[in-house]
């Protein structure tokens, strides 16, 4: 059986990742984890929280890499150790590696491409998601279609990203029915909280590119948190990029002194479940958020133009410019509350499972 790479940069890849290590770590599966360093902050609680047993191999980073400089510095470097590596692993067993990149991070295209330079054999998880726009999302879009081109195994999670990567010559195309996150917060929940009979908090969880990187439109999202505030307390998660911004806009004294404000720094990933799981809504705009609560029936609200997944739009999630609404309206309005559906941790798909078999059987 030829190896396998897990090559994961951030905290959200490894935690959507988990419940595959997990289980291939009770296979016969050979496997490691190349960890970039792209993510450093709670990476061992996530480890630790999960309980994975997978060999990790470490890049030497002494920091996390929350601007763009940093990114940009820190890139050239960890593509040319992660193309040594396979390299190495590929000259060792006489036959092409299998690396498995997931979703659409600098990570993950940085890992195909060296994968492929290296000669090995290309898996992606969560493969097949677009908005349609090459821009928007900024840059996960761009890096999803790049890394789409170099991959020979895609692992969809729902018949629309089949066809996209079907149209792909020379990639096998599976269907996991859902996202193996749906694993993870089903795994999750069985020790956290889910929650009280009447939720009176927030949650607002902000860090895409177009959102924070714009003062005006990082003072707008501001501006609404606070005013959203009025209606119950708002727990406001600090991302390290996000914290960095609202300092340098001036805008993090600002949110402190808001009296129904409270910031948080990022909290293993067991509490934040649970914290999500127990507000009345939660405000982001991030697409494992959107996953994660469109599992838990919250009301839900993104700040972006679209997304790529379907999770839950239509249903608990509603996608919100702030230049043509009011996020304080949608609540006085009921609008809000009125997203509340049932959870969809019932569903008898195993995702994680058909992802390893599927990957199981590329390295037999």
């Amino acid at each position: 059986m030829r190896e396998c790479i897990f090559i994961i940069g951030t905290r959200a890849q490894l935690v959507k990742v988990a419940p595959v290590l997990k289980l291939a770590a009770q296979s016969e599966l050979r496997h490691v984890v190349w960890f970039t360093g792209q993510h450093l902050e709670s990476i061992d609680d996530l480890v630790n929280d999960f309980d994975i047993q997978s060999e990790f191999v470490r890049r030497d980073t002494q920091s996390e890499h929350s601007s763009v400089l940093r990114l940009i510095m820190w890139l050239p470097g960890t593509l040319l150790d992660c193309f040594r590596y396979v390299r190495r692993v590929r000259g060792r067993d006489q036959s092409a590696p299998l690396v498995v990149v997931h979703g659409d991070t600098l990570s993950t295209y940085l890992g195909a491409l060296a994968g492929r330079l290296a000669g090995g054999r290309i898996v992606h998880l969560e493969s097949g998601l677009s908005s349609g726009r090459l821009t928007d999302p900024f840059p996960e879009e761009l890096l999803r279609r790049l890394t789409f081109r170099l991959t020979d195994l895609a692992l969809c999670p729902n018949e629309d990203a089949c066809d996209r990567m079907r149209k792909f010559e020379n990639c096998e195309v599976i269907n996991t029915g859902e996202n193996t996150l749906l694993d993870c917060v089903r795994g999750t929940l069985d020790t956290a909280t889910t929650g009280t009979d009447r939720p009176e908090y927030f949650v607002a969880s902000i860090h895409r590119f177009q959102n924070i990187y714009r003062r005006s439109t990082l003072l707008r999202i501001v501006d609404e948190i606070i005013e959203l505030s009025s209606f119950g307390p708002v727990h406001f998660i600090l991302h390290p990029p996000t914290e960095l911004r609202l300092k340098k806009y001036g805008l993090l004294e600002r949110l402190d002194a808001a009296p129904g404000v409270t910031l948080r720094a990022r909290m293993p990933y067991t509490e934040f479940l649970s914290l999500i799981a127990g507000a009345r809504g939660v405000i982001s705009d991030g697409g494992s958020n959107q996953e994660e609560l469109s599992y838990l029936g919250v009301p839900t609200v993104l700040f972006r133009d679209r997304s790529e997944r379907p999770d839950g739009i239509g249903e608990n999630v509603r996608l919100f410019d702030p230049r043509l609404s009011s996020l304080a309206e949608f609540v006085r309005s009921g609008d809000l509350d009125a997203l509340r559906k049932p959870t969809r941790l019932d569903v008898e798909i195993q995702p994680s499972r058909i992802s390893l078999d599927a990957i199981t059987g590329w390295a037999a």
